[in-house]
């Protein structure tokens, strides 16, 4: 199972961009799975460049198709041993790949770049993207296209055309729940939903008209937004009368089908296999997450906090030793055997594991039990509060959790809840398709959670849709002091002091008076007070509108007021918008007058990195948190 690279000189000469692209890719690809990098036309001919079909090639295309008789020699020997190829097009000039390979499809770099509205100084970002599908194309426990989605639907004017989606989704063998077919008369729904949500790779959220008066549908979309479910956002139907939601998942839908009709049960095929493809493309981009997730693991093994080796390079497996704390006596250390998913693992997979650690001689004594403490099947969902679950040595638990949990071990016991350690989080939905909003999702949650997790304090800007996610994840973390580890200004341009007094239930609430009823006046208003917070440490920036006629980005007025206070500000760029512009501003001027006291290196790495649970912990280690 190897992953073959291309240099760039080979099929394109010289390139700079696609020499630092290669130079990116490269590196991140040996950091996780065994990487033979090609970078001269002598070693397609020898031994080691024999790929089978357990491996995968990466290689650049050329514009005229016009490459030379041993790249040719060297990929047609890959096609008949079955090896999976990933052409890259550093242009759209670029996009057709050779002719001998058998899937036309590239992956497009400047495409890629201006979808999530990144600029050519975060190549790295796009590199690490590659690399990591790459390397997932090649590992089982990463991704499975047949995944279990979750149909969310208003049932007054959805449910025939939720029937048809739901008919054509068994005939696609996926796995599905919708609410009207699977919940039994006399289930607690909500608590079925849940569970059901829990299990669900995806959630596809049919939009009809009425579906913004629907108690259900919001309380299913909070769901799955406090998990960090991807959703799929499909708008059906016409505009008129169309109730707003109170929820929206993202910015802008992902599908918009206006002239569908409702009322009958049967949808067109494309629309459905696009939904399907577009769950799989969110899904395996969440899935990336685990990456970062085992980064956070091998800092603690560097700092000798546990010792991790691994078992099964394919699947993921290694073997977790942690020293056990606090006795006098000598202990062995805690043993727990963990596999990575990139995805919810089913039952075939729990068997597949159960087998694999039998095989890698983890046997069960007949009299002394296991010779480990917990075997975990680690995924990219939501915590598990079952403590049946825990008390259980075998076990599906979140990724994210189980390296919390490490972390917050190793530390020993945390100071009690500190104002002082208060943390201004300023950001919104990048102008960027919707798919990619997703990373938007991915870092808030990881630097709040990771916030809550170190008793600090959140201070933010009230939106509609953040507020609710931040509300889950503050219960979630920090279940008896909840409304102390989150101050909330919200102006009362927008929302009544009734509003104010029913969100003061879930933190500690400022409502700022309007000025003189205009909008722009009194989200200034509002700003102003939210950074003048007396406790504030500093502000981190994530996403952010870039600039739309006659609206300045908001960002920059919060950053503007940050500095006047001599606040410092951490600007995450891999998520796009307005803050990663601002980013490559400073990186283009070489970080001069760089907008915090850390290092110039620590800040690309802020502006590239999409392992925003690493950088949420070393952030706050540098803050001293």
């Amino acid at each position: 199972m190897r992953a073959f690279i291309v240099d760039p000189s080979i099929t394109l000469g010289n390139d700079d961009q696609a020499c630092k692209f290669y130079q990116f890719c490269l590196y991140e690809l040996s950091r996780h799975t065994d990487t033979k990098p090609i970078q001269n036309k002598m070693m397609l001919h020898q031994s080691m460049a024999q790929p089978t079909d357990k491996d995968i090639i990466i290689f650049f295309n050329r514009e005229d198709n016009d490459y030379s008789a041993e790249f040719v020699t060297f990929l047609n020997e890959a096609v008949h041993a079955g090896t999976k190829f990933y052409p890259i097009s550093m242009t759209p000039a670029h996009r057709v790949p050779p002719k001998c390979i058998p899937d036309p499809q590239s992956y497009d770099v400047k495409d890629a770049l201006e979808r999530r509205k990144l600029t050519n100084l975060q190549l790295e970002t796009i590199a690490i993207v590659v690399a990591r599908d790459a390397v997932s194309i090649l590992q089982p426990t990463l991704t499975r296209r047949n995944m279990t989605l979750f149909l969310s639907h208003r049932r007054s004017d959805g449910e025939v055309i939720a029937g048809g989606f739901y008919d054509a989704l068994c005939l696609r063998a996926q796995n599905r729940f919708r609410d009207l077919s699977d919940i039994l008369v006399g289930e607690n729904a909500q608590e079925v939903i849940e569970n059901n949500l829990r299990k669900s790779d995806a959630v596809i959220f049919l939009d009809t008209p009425q579906s913004g008066e629907s108690p259900w549908i919001e309380l299913e979309l909070k769901m799955a937004l406090s998990m960090n479910l991807p959703i799929v956002w499909v708008k059906l139907g016409e505009e008129t009368n169309r109730v707003n939601l109170k929820i929206k998942p993202a910015e802008s839908p992902h599908f918009s089908e206006p002239t569908v009709d409702l009322g009958l049960r049967q949808v067109e095929q494309n629309l459905v296999d696009s939904v399907i493809h577009k769950a799989f493309e969110i899904s395996r981009d969440k899935a990336m997450s685990i990456f970062g997730n085992l980064q956070r693991m091998r800092e603690l093994d560097r700092e000798g906090k546990i010792t991790l080796e691994i078992i099964s390079e394919q699947s993921y497996m290694y073997q977790v030793k942690i020293p056990r704390n606090g006795f006098r006596y000598f202990q062995r250390p805690m043993t727990h055997l963990v596999s990575f998913y990139g995805r919810i693992p089913k039952d075939d997979d729990r068997a597949v594991f159960n087998n694999s650690i039998v095989e890698q001689g983890y046997s069960k004594h007949p009299r002394l039990g296991h010779v480990y403490d917990a075997a975990i099947m680690l995924a990219p969902m939501a915590s598990q509060n079952n403590q049946d679950l825990v008390d259980d040595p075998h076990f599906v638990d979140s990724c994210d959790e189980y390296v919390s949990s490490l972390e917050l071990y190793s530390r020993g016991q945390l100071p009690s809840l500190d104002q002082k350690k208060t943390v201004i989080v300023s950001g919104a939905f990048p102008d960027c398709e919707p798919e990619y909003q997703q990373a938007l999702w991915n870092g808030l949650c990881a630097f709040i959670q990771a916030i809550f997790d170190r008793n600090g304090t959140v201070v933010f800007g009230a939106h509609p849709t953040f507020q609710q996610v931040i509300f889950d994840i503050a219960k979630l973390r920090r279940p008896n002091d909840f409304t102390k580890a989150i101050h909330m200004y919200i102006s009362k341009h927008f929302v009544t002091q009734a509003t104010v007094d029913e969100l003061s239930s879930h933190s500690k609430v400022t409502g700022v008076d309007p000025v003189e009823n205009d909008r722009g006046k009194s989200l200034t208003a509002m700003r102003k007070a939210m950074i003048n917070h007396e406790n504030a440490a500093c502000m981190i920036v994530l996403g952010g509108k870039t600039q739309r006629p006659g609206i300045p980005p908001g960002i920059d007025e919060e950053i503007e007021l940050a500095k006047s206070r001599n606040l410092p500000v951490f600007l995450i760029g891999s998520v796009g918008g307005r803050a990663a512009e601002i980013a490559t501003e400073f990186q283009n001027s070489g970080w001069k007058s760089k907008p915090n006291h850390l290092t110039v290196g620590f800040n690309q790495e802020l502006m590239i990195s999409p392992d925003y649970a690493l950088l949420a912990n070393k952030l706050l280690d540098a803050l001293g948190f």
